[in-house]
Order: structure tokens, then sequence, then C-alpha cells
């Protein structure tokens, strides 16, 4: 009778304690996800915004979805984005608030994702995990989702780069290969997802090197990986032109001591601090620092063949968010540093802070209880600090306003360059009254797209 009833016993505590975190990690999902839902419902307007006027070029042309797919704005592609929303504009009549809500949708599975990721890895889920839905569904995403949205530059990256990760977490080589392959050569295509190619070959190549036992044909899957991706990068690169999207771009800029600043800067933009003070500055620095630790961490265990599931996972989540914050200050720093606070910058360093959240549990010594709870509960804050951040929500509330009270003001003029003065707000700011986005607004309203699908709507003003 004793024997039977002690494993009956000992179960209870670990069955209710994982309930509890599931309960956690469900309510911090569902707080998440009403604020967005909130944030896109006050947020999103029916209106095209500016770099969106030059994003939808295939559809101004009466191109098809292939266009869409190949069509390159600045430096990356819009990839698979480009492509759905093709769809989603034809379906719709243009309206843009639809690609705000598909933002949010992309978001919440990205979210759902880096859950599943993470339990995964350790077998349960953790209250831990309860940052992650704070992290992703956070309105610090705005800029992407109602100010220019798009889900083609940073959005759908965000998710590709997590079911890549997701791949390289798999001990069968057979998955393994589909998903880095797959998510991989789209992510490639995808926005300035193009980052995370680079990591993704390289994890191949030290894997290729530097094999653990666990995985039967390592190198064999590695082989091709590798393979896909040079195959892929070869058909980005046919018809590729070299468009830096900025004025007078050059490299190395003459203060070059200002690169790694500027990617400090974006860590310390992700916490919610737009400051070029030295206090702020260090403070981006230091989780610049910590991201870098992770990795090279990872770096040393994978050279030391010992890249499990949870190490590659860490190399490529930490990797990703490092590459683009490279790629960024490069592309950036010659227009001014301050371009380090751009929001939606914002959207691909948060794999990073994934990660950490998975290196805080490898760095947890295994006899402390104390110093394992202090490392999970510093990320955890982490998360809901970024999360708490209320500023989206007053900007995008004041540009949501402007968007509205700019599209009455057309509707009542049918003039571009009135409306421009009369709202006091440009919808092309590179060029206010550019004869182009005139003639597109009225090849809009002939169509009765966008928001002219009826003329009749009337606009709230921007006092409501």
């Amino acid at each position: 009778m004793l024997n039977v009833s002690l494993p009956i016993r000992s179960s209870e505590p670990k069955s209710r304690q994982s309930l509890l975190c599931a309960a956690v990690v469900l309510a911090a999902f569902a707080i998440s996800f009403t604020r967005l839902v909130g944030f896109v419902a006050d947020n999103a307007v029916d209106l095209l915004f500016d770099d969106q006027w030059d994003y939808l070029n295939p559809l101004f042309n009466g191109e098809g979805p292939l266009s869409s797919f190949f069509y390159q704005h600045g430096p990356p592609r819009l990839g698979l984005g480009g492509w759905i929303e093709w769809f989603l504009y034809t379906a719709t009549g243009w309206d843009v608030r639809a690609v705000s809500w598909l933002a949010a949708g992309v978001l919440t599975f990205a979210a759902l994702s880096a859950v599943f990721l993470t339990s995964r890895l350790r077998g349960r889920i953790h209250w831990i995990d309860a940052g992650i839905p704070l992290l992703l569904l956070s309105p610090i995403h705005w800029e992407s989702m109602t100010l220019t949205p798009s889900v083609a530059p940073m959005i759908l990256p965000l998710l590709l780069a997590i079911l890549i990760a997701l791949g390289w977490s798999f001990e069968n080589p057979t998955t393994q290969f589909v998903f880095v392959s797959l998510f991989g050569v789209l992510n490639l295509f995808t926005g300035y997802g193009a980052c995370s190619a680079p990591v993704v070959i390289g994890l191949a190549v030290l894997l290729l090197f530097r094999p653990t036992q666990a995985i039967p044909h390592q190198r064999r899957t590695c082989r091709a990986i590798l393979m896909i991706m040079v195959v892929a990068i070869l058909l980005f690169a046919h018809g590729y032109k070299w468009a830096p999207g900025v004025p007078g771009w050059r490299f190395p800029v003459p203060n070059w001591w200002d690169y790694p600043r500027f990617c400090a800067l974006m860590f310390t933009s992700l916490l919610g601090f737009r400051s070029l003070s030295w206090p702020a500055t260090l403070l981006g620095a230091l989780l610049l620092s910590l991201v870098t630790l992770a990795f090279i961490g990872a770096t040393i265990r994978i050279w030391r063949k010992q890249s499990g599931p949870r190490i590659r996972t860490i190399w490529f989540l930490a990797g990703t968010s490092l590459t683009y914050s490279v790629f960024t200050a490069i592309g950036r720093l010659p227009i001014n540093i301050e371009g380090a606070f751009m929001w939606r910058y914002i959207t691909l360093m948060t794999p990073s802070i994934c990660g950490l959240a998975l290196a805080a549990e490898e760095w947890a010594p295994a006899k402390s209880t104390a110093a394992s709870r202090f490392l999970k509960v510093g990320w955890l804050l982490l998360a809901l600090a970024i999360w708490s951040n209320f500023k989206p929500e007053q900007y995008a509330g004041a540009v949501a306003a402007a968007k509205r009270k700019w599209a009455a003001d057309y509707l009542r003029t049918r003039d571009l360059k009135q409306a421009n003065v009369d709202s006091n707000f440009w919808v092309y700011y590179p060029e206010p009254g550019s004869p182009r986005i005139a003639e597109r607004l009225r090849w809009l309203e002939a169509h009765h797209l966008s928001l002219f699908r009826s003329v009749t709507k009337t606009f709230p003003s921007s006092s409501q």
C-alpha cells in the first residue's frame, strides 16, 4: 500500500505547480493580447501613409503577387510579407486597417511559438514564460502596426526567426532541415529578416565542423541547409540593386567609434529610454553585453561539441538580433546616431531578449535555488519593464487623430496640398505635395479603394 501511494502523493505538488505556471502564462497572454487588440482598434486608420505608397508599387502597377514577393524597397525585399499583403489588399478593397490586424495576428502567433519553443526545451511550461507575451505582444511595435502598417519589414521576420530557432531545437535531422531551410529561405527574402541568413549559415558551418554525437547525420543535414541557403542567396541576388535607403550613405563613417554605441542605444531604446546621456547609453551597453555574453557562451559550447537544443537556440536568437543591430548601425549611422531610437527597429531586437530568458536558465547554478530564482525573476522584470512603456499609445493616438483629420479634409477638398495645410499633416513625408501621390489618390478613388470605398463615410475629428 505504501509503495503505491507514494508516487501519487509526490506527483501532486508538481501537477499543481504546472497548473499554476500555466495559469500565470495564460493570464499574461490574456492581458497582453487584450491591450494589443485595444491598441489596434483605437489607432488603425484606413489611410496609406509614407512608405506604403512605395511598398504597394506592384499593386498600383497591376502586377501579381509574385512581383510583390520579389519587390525591393530599400535594402531588403518584401518577400512573404509582400505576397500575403497583396492578397489581403485585394480581398479587402485596400483596407489598411486589415494590415494592422494582420500584424497583431502575426505577433500573437510569434508569442505562442516562442512559448512553445521555450517550454519544449525544458520539457514543461514555466512561470518565466509569462514574459514572452509581455515582450512580443507589447505596442512597442506600433510603427509597423499603425504608423506605416506592414508585416513585411519587421513583424513577419520576427515570427520566421522564432520558427527557425524552433527548427534548430529539433534533434530529428529531417525536421531540423525542413524547418531551418524553409523558414530560413523565406526570412532571407522577407524584409530585414535577411539579417538572419548569415546566422543560419554561421550555425550550420559551426555544426558542420563541430558536430555533436547526439544527432545522427548532423553533418549531412548542415551541408543540405548550406546548399539550400546558397541557392536562395543567388536567387535573391538576381536583379538585386544596392539601395542603402539613406542619402549620402558611406562606410565607414569618420566617427567609427559610434558604431558600437549605436548598437548599445538600440537596446536602450528597447528599454524605453531615448536619450544620448551616458547613463542611458551604459544601460543599453549592459543589455548588449549580456546578449553578447550569451552568444559567446553558446559559441564556446558548440565548439566543444556540446550543442544541445537550448544552446543552438540561444546562439541563433542572440546572433540574429546582434547581426541586425550591426547592419542597422552600418546603414543608419551616416544620418545621425539618433536613428538608433526608431521604434520600428525594436521588433527584431526582441529575439535576443527571448534568448536571454533561455540563457538565464542556463547560467543558473544547479545547486543554488536563490541564484536561479534571481536570474529568472530578473528576466521577467526586464520583459515587464518593456511592456510597461505606454508611450506607443500616446504616439499612435496622436498620429491616428492626424490621419483621420487629413482623410476628412481630403474627402472635403480632393486636394492633396490643401489637405496637408488644413490638417497640418503629410501622408508622404519625402515629398508632401508629390504629383505621384496625388495621382494615386485619384486612382484609388476611381477604383473605390481604401478610404474611397464609401465616399459618404465620415471620419471622426482629432478631438474625438
